[in-house]
């Protein structure tokens, strides 16, 4: 594995930015988690966003800027992990904070 890494021009032991690691491992529906794999917001595009912005909207979500709020970093954690958006919001605040952020910062860079 650690050669197949150097190969695709990655440091063995690089750290993927978007794997959101959990403080502590939360079972749901059967499955143990123990971190987040957000690389899959690559793949999703702005008809995703409305799609997102629209849900928000159905729940009574009217922020300005509802694409910084944790309910939209929760959908698009759910869009991108397949996840049941409900496992989100069971996280404690600093892992739902882990996830925002990561959400965010994919946004802006």
């Amino acid at each position: 594995m650690e050669k197949e890494k150097e190969l695709m021009g990655q440091k063995p032991d690089a750290v993927d930015f978007m794997v959101v690691k959990l403080s502590k491992p939360y079972q749901f529906e059967g499955e143990t988690f123990t971190e987040i794999d957000l690389n899959k917001l690559e793949d999703l595009t702005g008809a995703d966003m409305i799609s997102i912005n629209r849900m928000m909207k159905k729940r009574g979500n009217t922020d300005a800027s509802p694409e910084i709020t944790m309910e939209f970093a929760f959908f698009a954690a759910y869009h991108a992990s397949k996840i049941p958006l409900e496992f989100f919001y069971q996280l404690n605040m600093k892992d739902a904070m882990r996830i925002k952020t990561r959400v965010n910062y994919f946004l802006m860079y």
